[in-house]
């Protein structure tokens, strides 16, 4: 590799760093449940070798009742270890990540197309990808599992040019470790397998490293039998109570019942979240439908390179690039897990997507820049750079400075817990008893984080409740803790905590002093009320 292109390799890893850790403290405005989670069990593991309900060096962990999977937890519990239990330790892995991520990009690229140009402009692309790093400022396993899943395809292109032990190896072992970073990843499993089979039928010991990836295979749905997680199912549409009632409100409507059953109007649904996973609404313009990964003006990727996107498919076709298929396959592979979802659309689980698009906007790029003449060459390529640029920094204003005031956007992030237990911890030796509020979110997982809770003390008290409609269980009570929202007159030394129309409600609360609430404000919403019993 010539010593330009790493030195500017060098630069383009430095930057991704730099956007991931930049403002961290701002947006995300806050530090959600599910990241809570992650570095609790980290914690956990890294203390005591189990996870918050005590189960040792579990292949799922239970957590809400929705059994994540538990790469992210296990590698970054050797950071939580050593830097103790905090926001910054449990996101560490994802920073970490960040700097490496346009380096999988870059080695991609260059197994494709043998070209430098190429590579660096994928991965400068992937360094200042809002899409990747919305998810990558989070301690999300979205983003470890995309991750994973360059590095696999990467290895599985190496296998097509030839098959040997290492890259087998190599290959087997990403893609099994992608397994268990994120539910997604399934999905490739299936494609690599079908793709394998077609494309290495013919080749010498081909028939060895199929059998092997079978094996793999089965040995990670295996774990699926062990644990027999419920919340997979509780995503699929169909099992939507809502997709239901819309074909019985189309059949009362005249519907019959030939055009109108659940296979027709699910694969109709599936179809259209599908396409809608191409559409420059989602790709340019507003990604996830949830505010904690996605808003309008955030886009995934600029218009630019959703215009090249069309360019690069073009000149695939038309050079008849050895790596096409493939790549339009991950193209068109990459969300269909997410569309098979009721939950709407989904940067998280549709986070792979952006890697082939950037990959064939980069040779799309390449390709018609070499078709224009060279007195022009540097105006175009100036030109094309500062427009780039201009319509990142759009993006990546609105992401710093302004979605991190939005009020939903403070809503949807659960914001407040981190000053909630600071407040308990500066109380906790004042009350019998902190009655708190389950409305919305998992409440306890933040007290164990915030509070770094011995998880030997927890694990001997955790249990959680049956889970509801969409697979998630509650934790009822632990400690001087107890999540439910309890009227003052009935709960002697207890301080009551939350939320303001919860109070409202109460039909005494007109005769509550008002001044005797604390309240708990992030931006203009004031997030929780409390109210301190009688001294």
């Amino acid at each position: 590799m010539k010593k330009n292109t790493i030195l500017i390799l060098v630069l383009i890893l430095a930057l991704s760093l730099f956007l991931n850790v930049y403002k961290k403290d701002v947006s995300p405005p806050a530090f959600d449940a599910d990241e809570a989670a992650f570095g609790y069990n980290a914690y956990s593991i890294a203390k005591t070798g189990k996870d918050e309900y005590g189960a040792f060096l579990p292949l799922r962990l239970k957590s809400f009742g929705d059994y994540k999977m538990p790469l992210y937890s296990y590698l970054s519990a050797a950071l939580v270890g050593v830097f103790g239990l905090n926001e910054a330790s449990t996101r560490a892995l994802n920073a970490f990540l960040a700097l490496l991520f346009p380096l999988a990009v870059f080695l991609l690229a260059k197994e494709l197309f043998q070209n430098d140009a190429i590579s660096l402009l994928s991965a400068f692309l992937a360094a200042f990808s809002l899409g990747l790093h919305i998810v990558g400022r989070q301690a999300h396993e979205a983003y470890l599992s995309a991750f994973l899943t360059i590095l696999a395809t990467l290895f599985f292109v190496k296998i097509l040019k030839k098959l040997t032990v290492k890259n087998a190896a190599l290959f087997l072992l990403f893609l099994f470790l992608s397994l268990f970073s994120y539910q997604s990843a399934r999905v490739f499993a299936l494609y690599f397998f079908v793709f394998g089979l077609i494309s290495l039928f013919r080749v010498k010991k081909a028939k060895l490293f199929l059998l092997s990836f079978s094996f793999v295979r089965v040995l990670f749905f295996a774990t699926d039998l062990l644990y027999q997680p419920k919340r997979i199912g509780t995503l699929l549409f169909f099992n939507n109570p809502g997709f239901t009632l819309k074909i019985n409100e189309l059949r009362y409507e005249g519907g019959t019942r030939l055009l109108y059953n659940k296979l027709s109007v699910g694969a109709k649904e599936t179809l259209s979240s599908y396409a809608k996973y191409f559409s420059p609404q989602f790709l340019t313009i507003s990604g996830d439908e949830n505010p904690r990964f996605g808003f309008t003006d955030m886009a995934p990727i600029t218009f630019l390179e959703y215009g090249f996107l069309f360019v690069g498919l073009y000149y695939l076709i038309k050079k008849k690039e050895r790596f096409r298929i493939l790549l339009l396959s991950l193209l068109l592979v990459a969300p269909l897990s997410s569309s098979l979802s009721w939950a709407g659309l989904s940067l998280t689980r549709s986070l792979f997507l952006l890697i082939p698009i950037l990959l064939i906007a980069s040779y799309g790029g390449v390709a018609l820049f070499a078709y224009v003449p060279k007195r022009y060459k540097v105006l175009t390529a100036t030109s094309l750079i500062a427009a780039q640029l201009l319509l990142l920094l759009f993006s990546w204003d609105f992401y710093l400075n302004h979605y991190p005031k939005r009020a939903v956007v403070v809503r949807a992030w659960q914001s407040g817990y981190r000053e909630l237990s600071q407040y308990v911890k500066e109380n906790y030796d004042k009350f019998n008893t902190f009655s708190i509020t389950k409305k919305h979110g998992q409440p306890y997982i933040f007290l164990l984080f915030y509070l770094n809770f011995p998880p030997e003390n927890y694990q001997r008290q955790a249990t959680l409740s049956q889970p509801d409609e969409y697979g998630f269980g509650q934790v009822e009570k632990f400690d001087k803790f107890v999540f439910q929202f309890v009227p003052p007159q009935n709960v002697g030394r207890s301080v009551v905590i939350g939320f303001p129309e919860e109070f409202r409600s109460m039909p005494e609360f007109q005769n509550i002093d008002q001044s005797k609430f604390r309240k708990i404000v992030k931006g203009s919403e004031e997030i929780f009320w409390i109210l301190e019993p009688p001294r």
